[in-house]
């Protein structure tokens, strides 16, 4: 720990929409203050706005105005048309809250800003995966099919997509980040979630054949990764730096990928052989390599990481050894305040919780029966989200919300979570070696 905690700002309460739909950022103007020890506190000042209820839409908004009021009707119309996860219970408001953050960080095109502020105003294809899944199984086909869309136009011809690409479509952010080889595995998963999610039959057969380019050319690039020994090279993955090893953070998405691929083959009308013999190359790698060390981040000894919540449901069949790996990371990874950082090897603000890797383990605990676990990770991200309601990217130690809110990315994963609690969610098939 730090001799002095890690104080950090908050940059949004959250988000609105403006007249012509686009998101603007309920931003924060922060306070700062030299303590008698000479270390220097940011102090959000408090947000005195509020939301119109059961919308996005602002108090402080002309309400008179019939285009507002219009806009009013349209949102809470919206979120009735689906089904809300949680409904009745202690985490209704934070859903729904989740549920409008999304849609307002969702443009027409289907592209999904990570969040309404500077560097976030892009869009990562493992967070879009997300929300098609969280649109998916919330009743909200044409947002989820929004998405996909976005993702068929920018996708790679070789599969191998990058870490975030330009929300209007035209390439990839302007920045020096690394590629990151899990998207491969995640819009796959985004696309046979939303097959077995939608009862419109029709629906999802025009949107796998929209699909059916970017899915194959990821699923060919998933298994031309898997050597003999089914380790494809080291990558970035959600930790977003460079890797000289292999991640448990992207090898668990390479199996993921594969197996959902495998599961669409009929209806993409392909082969799938090159892809199971992958696969199972992969499963068994993940189970010598990583499982029989406990699933650490690196093979034998990289410490946990939050990425082992990607081996349990919904994206694998349970196991008691990932269920074991899963308590253990919880506890190791767990900081002060009750939320988590990414991983046992992550050394900046290590007091600071991440919602995103929380979110991922309450998803964990949810898949593999743990419900109160769930919920005690659901509660701790309920109790600190902003003044607005927003979930945001961190908690920092006094504990308060910092960095941006709202995060696609951690609302996404609240609903998959209440969802799995609620009814469950589909479950990706496995291998024989994962068997």
């Amino acid at each position: 720990m730090p001799k002095l905690p890690t104080v950090l700002p908050l940059r949004a309460h959250g988000v609105t929409v403006d007249p012509d739909g686009s998101p603007v950022a309920v931003l924060v103007d922060n306070k700062r203050r030299v303590e008698v020890d000479g270390t220097l506190t940011t102090i959000p000042i408090d947000n005195d706005e509020s939301y119109v209820p059961g919308t996005s839409v602002l108090e402080s908004a002309d309400l008179d105005d019939p285009a507002v009021q219009a806009m009013v009707d349209e949102q809470r119309a919206w979120l009735a048309a689906g089904k809300l996860p949680g409904a009745g219970g202690q985490f209704a408001e934070m859903s729904e809250r989740a549920l409008l953050d999304l849609r307002v960080l969702t443009a027409d095109t289907g592209a999904v800003m990570a969040s309404p502020v500077t560097a976030w105003r892009h869009v990562w294809p493992r967070d879009a995966s997300f929300v098609v899944a969280a649109y998916a199984v919330t009743g909200h086909p044409d947002e989820a099919e929004d998405v996909l869309g976005f993702l068929a136009r920018v996708a790679p011809d070789n599969g191998r997509w990058e870490a975030r690409y330009l929300s209007d479509g035209s390439g990839r952010a302007p920045d020096q980040r690394h590629r990151q080889f899990d998207g491969a595995g995640w819009v796959p998963w985004a696309v046979w979630t939303f097959a077995q999610s939608t009862t419109d039959p029709q629906r999802v057969a025009d949107v796998i054949e929209m699909m059916r380019p970017a899915v194959i050319a990821s699923a060919d690039a998933l298994a031309a990764s898997a050597g003999e020994d089914g380790l494809p090279a080291p990558s970035s993955d959600y930790w977003e730096r460079k890797e000289s090893e292999l991640a448990l953070g992207v090898i668990a998405p390479v199996s993921l990928g594969l197996r959902a691929a495998i599961a669409l083959a009929p209806q993409l009308g392909v082969d799938p052989t090159a892809w199971s013999e992958a696969a199972e190359r992969v499963d068994a790698a993940i189970e010598r390599e990583f499982g029989s060390r406990g699933f650490p981040r690196y093979a034998p000894d990289g410490g946990h990481d939050a990425a082992v919540s990607f081996l349990a449901p919904p994206f694998a069949a349970p196991s008691d050894e990932v269920a074991d790996a899963v308590t253990e990371t919880e506890r190791v990874l767990r900081v002060p305040s009750g939320g988590h950082r990414p991983g046992e090897n992550w050394l900046k603000d290590v007091d600071v919780a991440w919602t995103p890797e929380t979110a991922m383990l309450a998803l964990a605990f949810a898949g593999l029966g743990a419900d109160d676990e769930a919920e005690r990770l659901l509660t701790f991200l309920d109790e600190h989200r902003t003044d607005l309601g927003a979930l945001p990217e961190k908690v920092d130690s006094e504990p308060k919300p910092a960095s941006v809110a709202p995060l696609a990315w951690t609302s996404a994963l609240v609903l998959l979570v209440l969802t799995e609690l609620d009814e469950g969610l589909p479950v990706v098939p496995g291998t024989a070696a994962a068997e």
